[in-house]
This record gives C-alpha cells, sequence and structure tokens, in this order.
C-alpha cells in the first residue's frame, strides 16, 4: 500500500483577540491533517471563529502559535510578501461575497491572479476559457460580470480561484448568499471539479445539508475542531 502525505496539516493552533480590556480566545489548540483530494467541511455557530481559521489556513493571517504546512511549505515566518506569493500559486479563494471587478469581463475576472503573477496571457487566456466552459459559462466569456446572475458570478469566482491550479481550495461560505437551488447547483460544480481537477478542498458552510456529502465534517466548537455526523 503507498502512503499517502497529508497535504495540509495545522497543529496546536491558537488565535485571541483583545476586546478592549478583556482577552477573546477565538481558536484553542486546534489540529487537522487534510489527504490530498479531500473535502473538508466546518461548521459551527456564527462568531465560532470559523472565518478567521479560514484564514489562518490561506496564510491571510497569523496564529498566536501553532504551525501550519500546506504542500510541504511552513508558513510560519514567512513575510507578506512571501505568503501572498504562496497564496497566489498554491491556494485558491471563494467567498461568499464574489469579489468581482464589475469593470472587467468574466474572462478577465478570471485570469487576473495569473495576470498578477505575471504568466503568459495567451496560456490564460486559453484556460480561462477552459475553465469558464467547465462552470458553464461558455459564451459569456467577454460578458461584463455586473451583467450575470448571483450564480453566474460566484461560477466566476470559483473559475477565478482555480487558473492558477491551485493545489488546495478554501471556501468560506461560497452558496451562502445564493437561494437554495442555485447553491445546491454551485456545490455540485465544487464537488465535480474537486474530482477533475484533484483538488483538496476546506468548505465553511452553515449549510448541514452540504457539509453532510463532503468526506469529512467537522464542528468548531468551544475553539476546537471537533468531528461531526450531520
Amino acid at each position: 500500500m503507498v502512503n499517502k502525505e497529508p497535504l495540509f496539516i495545522a497543529k496546536n493552533l491558537s488565535k485571541h483577540f483583545d476586546s478592549g480590556e478583556q482577552r477573546v480566545d477565538i481558536l484553542k489548540d486546534v489540529n487537522l491533517s487534510i489527504d490530498p483530494g479531500e473535502m473538508v467541511a466546518i461548521i459551527g455557530a456564527s462568531g465560532s471563529g470559523k472565518t478567521t481559521l479560514l484564514h489562518l489556513f490561506g496564510g491571510l493571517a497569523q496564529p498566536d502559535s501553532g504551525s501550519i504546512v500546506c504542500a510541504g511549505v511552513n508558513l510560519g515566518g514567512k513575510n507578506d510578501n512571501e505568503l501572498a506569493q504562496f497564496r497566489n500559486s498554491t491556494i485558491g479563494f471563494v467567498f461568499q461575497f464574489h469579489h468581482l471587478l464589475p469593470e472587467f469581463s468574466a474572462l478577465e475576472n478570471t485570469i487576473m491572479p495569473g495576470l498578477i503573477a505575471g504568466s503568459d496571457r495567451q496560456e490564460l487566456d486559453d484556460y480561462g476559457y477552459t475553465l469558464l466552459d467547465k462552470v458553464g459559462l461558455a459564451g459569456h466569456e467577454h460578458q461584463a460580470v455586473n451583467e450575470l446572475s448571483g450564480g453566474e458570478q460566484q461560477r466566476v469566482a470559483l473559475a477565478r480561484a482555480l487558473v492558477r491550479r491551485p493545489a488546495l481550495l478554501l471556501a468560506d461560505e461560497p452558496t451562502g448568499n445564493l437561494d437554495p437551488e442555485t447553491g445546491g447547483k454551485v456545490f455540485d460544480l465544487l464537488k465535480t471539479l474537486n474530482k477533475e481537477l484533484n483538488l483538496t478542498t476546506v468548505m465553511v458552510t452553515h449549510n448541514h445539508e452540504l457539509a453532510g456529502r463532503m468526506d469529512t465534517c467537522l464542528i468548531l466548537k468551544n475553539g476546537a475542531l471537533e468531528k461531526y455526523t450531520v
């Protein structure tokens, strides 16, 4: 049997915030190991620290203590520029609010991370067309994103997250701003792309039905992650 090394390992993560004179411990000794291609859902009450945890996973924030290794790279001790380069090459992000640039087309939004990285424009365009076709937006490549529906805009955001061929996809309530039917379609697409592109995916969600369709479901409770059966 071939041993499969985890793609992502978080050990003993802790994070607090100061509220006036009061210390608020958001995360306490969080541990998580994720295999390549695994889909992990994280649920929990509002304010439990799910988004904070996702930001730590993606190097958007630093823990007070603990370590994160992603795709063999230890994120500890890296400066902001090094973390930005790592995120751009290795991690894709999808948020509840898509954060698209309304003055640009679907294709331009999709390839923007590659343009920032200085990748070849023709190669980016070619892959951008491929991704937009995969997410069901063939024929809309040159349409301004503010002319697209909410579900279509989230599909563009998903294509954008994948354009750099990331090893890890982090999704923060990607269906939370959509109606149930559209949200279900976006989630189905996420699962399909996860398999086709061999993605490793972590999704924060309030939707227990969708969380139950992931490989692993965890609940963030009292600052720690626990296995959860939906």
